[in-house]
């Protein structure tokens, strides 16, 4: 029994290229904070819409929040809003260094702290996007810390950060399911019109209005998604299931990001499902991207 769960958690499988995932984490975390970088002063600063020391309340008293370092900084001449920038700038320089593949594991830390201090100092504003980026940011810090090791250990501990990814997300989407199976809105379908009424933009909504005639509509789409999430343990570790199973859930962040319009959230978790499962799409692209990768890393061993 010990043997098998070893053999699950860390043998050699097949899984994405390492350095690929490297770099996607990297550019998505990137592509976050520029779309994030107008509004920076309004969700951080101590200035801002929601006062730091309203959100500090929020944070337990062992999690890092902005206000620890404005006080520090400000012994140096630097107030709250230049110790911000400092943060970002930090941030951003980390993630262009870990794209340069510069001391990767040191700045991929470095992003995951501050991002994990961002959060925590906008908790009204923070979401479940946001503690995502923060996890997915944390799983980039473990995969670059994997390459510290020797080449035989790397795999095994690369294997099980990936059987660590599969496993959170199962547990993440049946609570989710299980918790929407205990309502009733999921049940009778008027989640979905909820949703489409109080989150999608208007030209969505006058296209969908057809659809009110048909309430059986929204009846399906609400089982669908409750089964889906309920059963993603099962369906993902399920050979013949496990495809079709990907794409469903791809459709289904494609539609949370398309009519919730939360573009962030749909995105990473397609994201975390592709780095986790990804491989058994068998994506042409990804394989010619997988052998470029390769063919450097050998280049590099061979100069």
């Amino acid at each position: 029994m010990i043997t098998k769960i070893e053999s699950f958690i860390f043998k050699n499988s097949i899984s994405i290229n390492r350095t690929l995932v490297i770099k996607l984490i990297t550019v998505f975390a990137l592509v976050n904070i520029l779309t994030v970088l107008p509004d920076v002063f309004h969700i951080f600063s101590d200035q801002g819409i929601i006062k730091s020391q309203v959100n500090q309340r929020y944070a337990f008293w062992y999690q890092p929040v902005l206000n620890w370092f404005f006080k520090s900084f400000s012994y140096f001449g630097l107030n709250a809003n230049a110790t911000l920038l400092v943060f970002i700038f930090i941030y951003i320089s980390s993630l262009i260094a870990i794209l340069l593949n510069f001391k990767r594991t040191g700045f991929a830390f470095v992003a995951w702290f501050i991002h994990f201090t961002l959060i925590n100092s906008a908790y009204l504003f923070s979401y479940g996007a946001d503690y995502f980026m923060s996890f997915t940011l944390f799983i980039n810090l473990a995969v670059c810390s994997s390459l510290l090791f020797k080449k035989d250990i790397q795999s095994s501990l690369y294997s099980f950060i990936i059987r660590f990814l599969q496993i959170h997300l199962c547990l993440v989407y049946f609570f989710a399911g299980l918790g929407k199976a205990l309502g009733t809105d999921w049940i009778d379908g008027n989640a979905i019109w909820f949703v489409i009424n109080t989150y999608t933009s208007d030209s969505v909504i006058e296209n969908s209005l057809p659809l009110i005639a048909y309430p059986m509509f929204f009846k399906i789409l609400g089982w669908g998604t409750v089964a889906l999430e309920l059963l993603y343990p099962i369906l993902m570790f399920t050979k013949f299931t496990r495809k079709v199973t990907l794409w469903l859930v791809v459709l289904l962040h494609v539609g949370i990001a398309v009519f919730m319009e939360f573009y962030t959230f749909g995105s990473i978790m397609i994201l975390l499902n592709f780095i986790a499962f990804g491989q058994h799409f068998k994506l042409k692209f990804i394989e010619k991207i997988n052998i470029k990768i390769k063919t450097k890393s050998l280049e590099t061993r061979a100069i």
